[in-house]
């Protein structure tokens, strides 16, 4: 520049010289400044509600980070916010985290960090949490667009409740503690209430009085073609050696997170979402954020909607169909239970020709839709989009719990053939299949927590390496007695003797030094211990006793117990209040000994001394006094109307035959009595027929789906109705044509 400067009156010699205003250059030591992308923005696909299984797929991830691991975390109603403990700063706060534009858009310091739940407003713009223990326990709300945290004061006369808080009401929050009834508490009055008090509470028809009351208060991410779950994806299945041909054959696998069919036990599992016990998962209602939370951060796996892969192949099979009436499997042919898996080729490198399936590489379960000559088609159980043109299926077999039983004739154990894909669609129905599942998701509040899974896979006994016989030993000492699942219910029943005892230094002797302890998270023994000090100074009368079955699953050195207890307190004014809770708890095995290592409660039928007892109505009808019938294959059947929805009909059928079963059928009806929407729930519990023959009892354990069926307004109106029945007992009184069910009168009639 400088030459050309130099240059320029020599160019113009003879002329006034014309000069150009300079341009305006960038220092030559500063680079050039590269655009500015553009601001994040996630749209979710358009459709996405509407998605069909396997067409929500992962698009891309992306992390929060330095989140507080104890703090609960919460979604805004329209998923687009995520609220949670932020531990960038020095002081406890809560950070508000715009998903869409991926952005913290708040941050609002707190005393300290929440316990419990944290609760949206209906309109988004602020938060309800509590924090604090006991008397200390306080009511803070969190206004997001200001960045600042209001405490409410203490209610007039006494503490804030504990348990799960909801802010159900533009002007109200309503807390189900787990030692009271349901309060309301007026955010204008600053006043608890009982719940059943609540204007807002009164208007609601009776279903849905009964679900705010018993909950189901969270809902379960699904829409109508998918619903969220945990599935075990198989990723290897090597044959038992040659030296035992008749073994076991060696599996692994690998628990995943995947949008599972509602009514075809078919999935689409996401490989690159794995879930260990422990974690927390969100999911947005319309399935297109999945977060995780774990290591002090939350990953937003956020999804797109794809075609879906193909979910249904066509293979040859070893030979025509007519001839497995002689190999004895003609069973599980009929049925629908003859599995193959789907492998990567195995390729000989040396002309690279395909020489048999790669056993280490398992792409899909597939099992069997139909079977004609010899052509077969199989649909995937769970896929995760892995499966590639040239893939070969092998190894016929079927699952009973947990295991696999190889089809083992010649023609079937070296067969394998190179997969089609078929044009069939996905089939109306199937049976489950008893494969692996060694984790599952559980409904917290605001998140779903993975564990166990209570049906455990089948372990096979360990291989012999070689068939060299070992060298002489000595005789090894007697193992110590193993604990048994009479020791577990045993120990459980001497811990709830101790409570009743008052012996709470041996109460708490039971627990291992770190417990996930209720609602509350990691708790040392000791802290647990002064919770117990507290609860026995305002109530120093009280006990705890077992009624019902205590049921018992083991897998290796740890066990899990579940029952139902009746509690009782009174303190020394003479007020007392008692109820029901059904408890879950965890033991760990050491040697002879067994520690809880963690423990849930879930309490309904609270009543106490303040509730004045309710008399009967003048002119009601006595309660029959039950007369003795014979019970060989019955069915009682009721068929009913919801109270305040007239349009909703329910049909219970209840049988003691064999096994308990109890199926509810929910049916909306069209004003002119033609049935729009169909819902079925299965109920399993304990009891049955009582020993007198005069009654029977129902203690209502778990729920499931039999089908669902109409639109997801419906279908999740009924599941909160049937989630209702879940932890509850029912006493019925036998009549010569049926039975009567006691607190509701709801008559059922016989049916052989």
């Amino acid at each position: 520049m400088a030459a050309l400067l130099l240059a320029s009156p020599i160019s113009f010699l003879g002329r006034a010289p014309v000069i150009d205003p300079p341009p305006v250059v960038a220092a030559p030591s500063i680079a050039p400044v590269p655009p500015a992308p553009p601001p994040f923005r996630y749209d979710p696909p358009k459709d996405i509600k509407s998605a069909k299984i396997g067409e929500i797929q992962p698009d891309f991830t992306k992390v929060i980070p330095q989140v507080q691991r104890d703090c609960p975390v919460a979604l805004s109603p329209d998923d687009v916010m995520v609220a949670f403990g932020d531990a960038a700063g020095s002081q406890p706060a809560i950070g508000i985290f715009d998903l869409h534009r991926f952005t913290k858009t708040a941050s609002i310091q707190v005393p300290a960090f929440p316990h419990g739940n944290l609760s949206w407003s209906p309109d988004q713009k602020s938060i309800a949490c509590t924090i604090g223990e006991g008397k200390s326990r306080r009511v803070w709300i969190l206004r997001i667009a200001e960045s600042r945290a209001i405490e409410l004061p203490r209610p007039p006369g006494r503490d804030v409740p504990g348990g799960d808080l909801h802010w159900w009401q533009a002007g109200e929050l309503a807390f189900f503690p787990d030692d009271e009834a349901p309060l309301a508490f007026d955010l204008d009055k600053l006043v608890l209430l009982p719940l059943e008090d609540s204007p807002a509470y009164k208007k609601l028809d009776d279903i849905s009085k009964r679900l705010w009351k018993e909950g189901s208060r969270e809902t379960w991410p699904g829409q109508t073609h998918w619903k969220l779950g945990v599935r075990t994806l198989i990723t290897s299945a090597v044959p038992p050696s040659r030296r035992e041909p008749d073994g076991p054959w060696q599996l692994s696998g690998q628990s995943v997170c995947a949008f599972t069919h509602p009514s075809v036990p078919i999935s689409f599992g996401l490989k690159s979402f794995g879930v260990d016990e422990g974690d927390k998962i969100l999911c947005s209602d319309d399935g297109s954020k999945l977060m995780r939370l774990m290591n002090g951060k939350i990953e937003v796996t956020f999804m797109k909607q794809t075609t879906c892969p193909d979910l249904v192949f066509e293979v040859e099979m070893p030979f025509p169909v007519d001839e497995i009436e002689n190999t004895g499997w003609s069973t599980q042919v009929k049925d629908k239970q003859l599995c193959l898996m789907i492998y990567a080729p195995l390729k000989n490198p040396l002309n690279d020709r395909v020489v048999g399936p790669d056993y280490n590489q398992v792409r899909a379960l597939a099992r069997l839709l139909e079977w004609k000559g010899r052509q077969g088609v199989f649909i995937v159980q769970t896929h995760d989009g892995s499966v590639q043109a040239g893939d070969v299926a092998s190894s016929l077999h079927y699952w009973e719990p947990g295991n696999m039983s190889e089809w083992k004739p010649e023609t079937t154990r070296n067969w394998w053939t190179t997969i089609k894909t078929a044009s069939s669609p996905l089939p109306a129905k199937l049976p489950e299949l008893p494969t692996p599942q060694l984790l599952d998701l559980t409904q917290g509040t605001s998140v779903m927590i993975v564990t166990k899974a209570i049906e455990k896979p089948h372990e096979p006994p360990p291989q012999k390496v070689t068939e060299v016989a070992p060298p002489p030993q000595p005789p090894a000492p007697p193992p110590p007695p193993a604990i048994s699942a009479s020791d577990v219910k045993a120990f459980v029943s001497e811990h709830h003797a101790k409570a009743s005892k008052g012996d709470l230094q041996g109460m708490i002797a039971d627990y291992e030094a770190m417990v996930d302890f209720l609602d509350k998270g990691l708790l040392t023994r000791d802290a647990i211990g002064a919770d117990e000090q507290a609860h026995r100074a305002k109530w120093p009368v009280g006990s705890e006793k077992i009624i019902g079955e205590i049921r018992i699953v083991q897998e290796g050195g740890l066990w899990q117990a579940e029952y139902t207890i009746e509690f009782y307190n009174e303190n020394e004014a003479g007020e007392w209040h008692k109820g029901r809770a059904d408890l879950t708890l965890r033991l760990k095995e050491a040697g002879k000994t067994l520690s809880i290592t963690s423990q849930r409660a879930k309490v309904y039928d609270v009543t106490n001394s303040k509730q004045s007892p309710k008399a009967p109505a003048a002119g009601a009808a006595q309660q029959p006094q039950g007369v003795p019938i014979s019970v060989p294959k019955p069915c009682f059947v009721a068929v009913t109307r919801a109270k305040d929805l007239g349009q909703i009909e329910f049909t219970d059928e209840i049988s003691f035959a064999g096994t308990l079963t109890w199926h509810r059928t929910y049916r909306e009806l069209s004003p002119d009595g033609k049935v729009v929407n169909v819902c079925r729930a299965i109920y399993e519990g304990n009891g049955g027929v009582l020993p007198n023959r005069q009654g029977a009892r129902i203690y209502v354990g778990s729920q499931g789906w039999h089908r669902t069926m109409g639109t997801p307004a419906f279908v999740r109106l009924c599941e909160r109705s049937a989630a209702a029945l879940v932890g509850r007992e029912f006493i019925f009184q036998f009549t010569q044509n049926g039975m009567i069910e006691s607190n509701t009168g709801t008559t059922f009639k016989l049916v052989k």
